[in-house]
């Protein structure tokens, strides 16, 4: 099979550098146009010594989903000996992902420490490669740390990928060549001993080929990237105009904060750590204030500590862009797993009624867009927005050509903010009524205004009062612009095929690529579903949404958290029943996930199918965490 396969890359997190390997690997591929997705990156809580994998899938054209959890090639990078199985090395990459690897596939292990007995995976026809990379590096080049490049050097000759090392080498000479040659030298000698040793088995197996390999694809002069999610939010808040964002270390939001340290400053913004969430959400509240486009960013648990100030948020009318990586809850449940299940919390967070808006990007390429859109409603409709991700979304890794992020750049555009002569023209009041729910906004310093705010209830000149007519009023004005918003702003779903008379497959958030091929397949098997795919959730554009389901022959809601959340949602605005494939083990959905439920459900008439494809192991092995 040549350009188009799935691999697998396991070992003990932090110390056999499996992120390395497949940033290289990826960096490299992309290069060489082919199509990179990396959408189920696993790792622990925990620093150090637990298993991690990454999984990543290659194609020379964009791959509609990560698919299945069956992988082409495996490479298992422990190399100590496991403590569960006395005399034998690790293998806890080979058991966890043995059971997934497909038959006739590739299993590379690192056998520093011996070989690993494998009969099993051999009698289903998978070609086995013992790489002694650990002892190569540390024996032969006396430096522990390019074993990586000994795994990279052998996968690529797997893959009859870059025989003369100019991809490789290019990339050593941008990272490397500032601290010498020699270091370039070394890791190319490394990557030179990896092929080597697998000629060896080749030649001594008298295999050809393993049956997978890799060709340079022509991309006609297009310049791609490798991006990950929270890169496309941090470039579509720099490209919005957010030129101040506050954040605190969570999983997985920090690479968001870490982002905006490192490239903010170059636009002339500032990027602040506070001592903690609240203190990170009030300095961007008076970064707002003060007329500067503003976001923090956080996951479950941090986001609950903010909750008090998006309320002052909607009462004092500041925009802000607050997003939210949804991560396995509740309270610090699994950190670094990932789940849909804070969009209750989303339209609901805070004491009282207030206006917020609540996005859910679906795609890392939306990632880019919607948060452009997000500062575009916060500053229109002064009020929080809400961007919900989660860490699928937040951590995929992707090739997308560089084209896309300049053909899709909105202008910092910015409504309802008075000039100078319109202050003295009309003159100012704050919170003045007006019909559409909307008052003009100035910035402080501003000549001939008066700027005055407050959380606590206020006339139109934010002056604090519990009049009851006056009260009324204020509540009435900020609540009318969800009105505005659902008139002018709000979208109706995206809709793949058609819903009438057709079962469909609804969702939101990280879930829609394995909603598309999963339709792919059913229609392939004679079953027409169509794919309806929320994006914005609040408040719920229920004239939208409702004419699309409303003639469907069944309401299939596919998301990730115990309780159906969307569905609950649905049945609630749309008066429309719901079924739902529901998974909250800290995975993916599969592709094949999608498709075992809709058989349950139309076939059997189940009203709700729980995806469990736990594969038991024959030792225990605890991630750690």
């Amino acid at each position: 099979m040549t350009n188009r396969l799935k691999l697998l890359v396991g070992g003990v997190q932090l110390r056999d550098g499996v992120g390395t390997v497949v940033d290289v690997v990826g960096r490299i591929l992309t290069r060489a146009g082919l199509y990179v997705l990396a959408n189920e990156r696993n790792y622990a809580s925990t620093i150090y010594g637990a298993h991690q994998f990454d999984p990543l899938v290659i194609s020379a054209t964009p791959p509609l989903s990560h698919g299945d959890n069956l992988v082409d090639i495996l490479m298992a990078l422990e190399f100590d000996a496991n403590p569960d199985v006395p005399r034998q090395p690790n293998r806890d990459t080979i058991l966890r992902h043995g059971p997934h690897l497909r038959d006739g596939g590739v299993l590379l292990y690192d056998s520093s420490t011996g070989e690993v007995p494998v009969d099993d995976l051999v009698a289903r026809g998978v070609k086995v490669f013992p790489l002694p990379a650990r002892q190569i590096a540390l024996r032969e080049l006396r430096r522990e740390v390019v074993k990586n490049m000994v795994v990279t050097g052998a996968l690529f000759r797997l893959l009859e990928f870059d025989m003369d090392q100019a991809y490789l080498r290019q990339l050593l000479e941008e990272r490397f060549l500032r601290k010498g040659r020699e270091l370039v030298d070394l890791n190319l000698e490394a990557a030179r001993r990896g092929r080597e040793v697998i000629e060896q088995v080749l030649a001594a197996q008298g295999w050809r080929d393993v049956g997978y390999r890799l060709e340079p694809v022509p991309t006609n002069g297009e310049r791609r990237l490798l991006v990950s999610g929270s890169e496309a939010l941090g470039m579509g808040a720099i490209q919005a105009g957010c030129r101040f964002y506050a954040g605190y270390p969570i999983t997985p939001a920090s690479p968001l904060l870490a982002f905006m340290e490192r490239w903010l400053p170059r636009y002339q913004g500032r990027s602040l750590q506070g001592q903690n969430e609240r203190e990170s959400i009030r300095a961007a509240l008076g970064a707002s204030l003060a007329g500067v486009r503003a976001m923090v960013a956080s996951s479950g648990p941090g986001i609950s500590l903010k909750v008090e100030e998006f309320g002052l948020a909607g009462a004092g009318e500041i925009p802000l862009v607050v997003v939210n990586a949804q991560r396995a809850g509740p309270s610090t449940g699994m950190p670094t797993k990932t789940e849909q299940a804070d969009l209750r919390m989303m339209i609901g967070a805070g004491h009282g009624d207030f206006p917020r808006i609540v996005l859910a990007p679906s795609t890392l390429e939306e990632c880019y867009t919607m948060i452009q859109e997000a500062f575009y409603l916060a500053d229109k409709y002064q009020c929080p927005v809400f961007v919900l991700t989660d860490l699928t979304l937040a951590e995929v890794r992707k090739t997308v050509p560089e084209a896309f992020f300049l053909e899709h750049r909105m202008p910092p555009h910015r409504e309802g903010v008075l000039t100078e002569a319109e202050l003295r023209r009309d003159g100012y009041r704050r919170y003045a009524i007006t019909e559409s729910g909307i008052s003009p906004r100035i910035f402080p310093g501003t000549r001939g205004g008066i700027f005055k705010v407050s959380g606590t209830e206020h006339d139109e000149f934010g002056f604090v009062t519990t009049e009851p007519p006056k009260r009324a009023a204020m509540m009435d004005k900020r609540m009318r612009k969800l009105e505005t918003y659902l008139q002018e702003d709000a979208r109706g779903p995206q809709v793949v095929g058609t819903p009438r008379g057709n079962p469909v497959l609804v969702g939101w958030g990280s879930t829609k690529p394995v909603l598309l091929e999963a339709r792919e397949r059913l229609r392939a098997d004679g079953l027409d579903v169509a794919v309806v795919h929320l994006t914005h959730l609040w408040p719920f554009p229920t004239h939208l949404v409702r004419p699309v389901l409303a003639d469907a022959a069944a309401i299939i809601v596919c998301e990730q958290n115990w309780s159906g959340q969307l569905a609950d949602l649905l049945q609630e605005r749309c008066l429309l029943p719901t079924r739902r494939i529901l998974k909250y083990n800290g995975r993916v959905f599969y592709v094949s996930d999608i498709i075992r439920g809709v058989r349950e459900i139309l076939r059997n008439g189940a009203t709700e199918f729980r995806v469990s494809e736990f594969v038991p192991v024959t030792v225990e092995a605890h991630e750690g965490d």
